[in-house]
Order: structure tokens, then sequence, then C-alpha cells
């Protein structure tokens, strides 16, 4: 059992989870825009230190520098943008469940780049999964904080996805957490002109401050590094099956810590949109692939090499319409209502 709970996707699972709740946390003073740079430039901070504390040096070489700023552009500036635009709004339960369909994207474009093909099991997992992200999407208004942000979400999911498949062949070359130091530092950087930085630190409750500490280095350090260490040493259906228990643990903090209790809508939704991706995930690993591709559990790897000179050259942070920044609240319990 211990050794089971020291596995580095069992670990990476437990230190998502309450990723989703922290940032609901911070962005009842952070506006989005400033959340993004701050997560990843503090993240960017700590593994660096990390890197030298460990005297470990950078091995990115030339040759990758498309591939890392590809990944750090799509994995971490745009998506992280997206999300917490996202999430302003979002429970943290349902953004989790909503992130969980990028296994679907990812076999969208396996299907009409590396002609991945799956069995009748797998086409109707993949519907359902979308018809849950409908049912989530036009639930109950207020308890999914739909006004467009669930889509957010979704696009997030989409970015997510395409990093993936961008991302995986430099594990073969650069230690997981370097990836995870120049993605976190190049995004952060990409995404500081959009920052106002208009949260005074003395306005900053004590509550918010521990949500981005948690954040930053629980949700973003330690988890992101877990995951790419998941994906570069352990089979793809053991540590991707394992992603399908976060939402779980993100609905329960979320109930529990910011009073964010979900709705029929948000459960039934995100319970079909997780049946469908374990249909989906299972039936692609259990039938004999077409191309180089691979689709398994909930981290889709497609070796993408044909696309990559593509995707390297053409990917570009699409950020949504700025709002405009509310007054942050005194306390941060004004944000319970935002739900």
């Amino acid at each position: 059992m211990r050794k089971w709970l020291l596995r580095a996707d069992v670990l990476m699972v437990l230190a998502s989870a309450p990723a989703y709740v922290a940032t609901r946390e911070a962005l009842s003073v952070f506006a989005p825009q400033d959340l993004t740079p701050l997560r990843y430039l503090a993240s960017a901070a700590v593994l660096g230190l990390y890197l030298v504390v460990r005297r470990q040096g950078l091995r990115l070489t030339r040759r990758d520098l498309p591939r890392m700023l590809a990944v750090a552009l799509c994995g971490y500036g745009g998506y992280g943008l997206l999300l917490n635009f996202g999430q302003a709004t979002v429970p943290a339960g349902t953004t989790s469940l909503l992130l969980n369909i990028s296994p679907v994207f990812a076999f969208v474009l396996g299907y009409f780049i590396l002609v991945e093909r799956t069995t009748l099991r797998g086409y109707l997992g993949m519907g359902v999964a979308v018809l849950g992200v409908v049912v989530i999407t036009l639930g109950d208004s207020t308890a999914t904080g739909f006004e467009g942000n669930t889509l957010l979400i979704v696009a997030a999911a989409l970015l997510l996805s395409i990093f993936l498949i961008v991302q995986q062949p430099l594990l073969a070359r650069v230690p997981p957490v370097e990836v995870v130091f120049w993605g976190c530092l190049v995004g952060g950087l990409a995404t500081l002109p959009t920052a106002r930085f208009e949260a005074l630190p003395a306005h900053v409750p004590a509550s918010v401050w521990l949500a981005l500490v948690v954040l930053v280095v629980l949700g973003t350090a330690v988890a992101y590094s877990l995951w790419n260490v998941t994906l570069a040493r352990t089979s793809v259906a053991e540590g991707g099956s394992l992603l399908l228990v976060i939402p779980i643990f993100s609905v329960l903090l979320g109930w529990v810590l910011l009073g964010e209790v979900p709705s029929l809508g948000a459960m039934v939704g995100g319970a079909a949109a997780l049946m469908g991706v374990t249909m989906l995930s299972t039936a692609t690993h259990a039938r004999a692939q077409a191309g180089p591709g691979l689709l398994t559990g909930a981290i889709p790897i497609i070796a993408a090499l044909p696309l990559v000179s593509v995707l390297t050259g053409s990917i570009a942070i699409t950020t949504p319409p700025l709002k405009e920044a509310e007054d942050a609240p005194s306390t941060a319990h004004a944000k319970a209502d935002q739900g």
C-alpha cells in the first residue's frame, strides 16, 4: 500500500486535485489575466531553485526550442488563461470534469492526422462524453457558471490535448522537471503583457495567499512535474486511468472548502463525460493501432511527428475578451456566490 501511494501517478492525482479549488480561491482577489503569469512565473522560480539545489544542468537543445515554445504557449500560457477566465465563475469540480474530455479531442486529432481508429464502443463513448459536456454546459446556469465561461474550459481541454501531443517527444530528450520549468517560465512571460496587477498585496486575505502557495507549489510545480514523470516512465494505461479520479477529489474539496454544492446537471453530465472517456480510452487501447499514435487512459499520447513542424509554427495564444475587473472583495468568502 505504501509503495503504491509513493508512485508518481498517484502522487500526481493527489497534488492536482486541490489546484482547481486553489484557483477559485485565488480568483476571488486576483484577475484571471493576473493569476496566470503569477502562477507560472512563481512556479518557474520554485523549479529553478530546485534545479540549482540538485545541480541539474539544463539539457534543452536548440533543435528542441521550437517544440518547447509551442508547449509553453499552448499548455501553459494559452491553457492557463482560458482556464482562469473560465474558472472565474465555473466551480472547481465542474472544471475538473470538463477538462477530462481532452482524450476526445486527442482522438479526433489522431483520427485525421494519424489514421487512429477505435471500435464501435469507442465511438459511442465519444458521443456519450460530448453529450455529458452539453448537459453540464446547458445545466443550471447558477451552479455551472455558464455565460460562455464553461466553453472556455472546453477550449482549455482542447489546448490540453494539443499540448500533450507536442510535448511527448520532448520527454525522451529533456528531463521531465526541466520541461515544466521552461513551460512555466516561457508561458508566464508570454502572458505577462495581459496582466494589470490591480490587487494590492496588503488587501489580499491570508486565505488567498495560502491558496496561491498551494496552486504554485503543489498544483503546478509538483503536480506538473509528477505528471511528466508519469508520462515518461509509467505506462499510459496505468497513469492515464488515474486522472479520472481527480474530479472526485475536486468536487469534494470544492464542496467542503468553498461551499460549491454540485448541481444535478453537473453531476449527471460529469458522470456521462467520464464514462464516455473511459469507453473511448479502453476501446482504443484494446484495438491494434493503425498508425504510430496511441491513446489510452485519460492521458492522450499521440506521436504526431509529421504534425510537429506545422504546430510549432502556427500555435498562438488566443485570449478571450478581457472583462472589467471587479473590486477585490474584502474577504475571500465573497467568492462563494460566484459559482
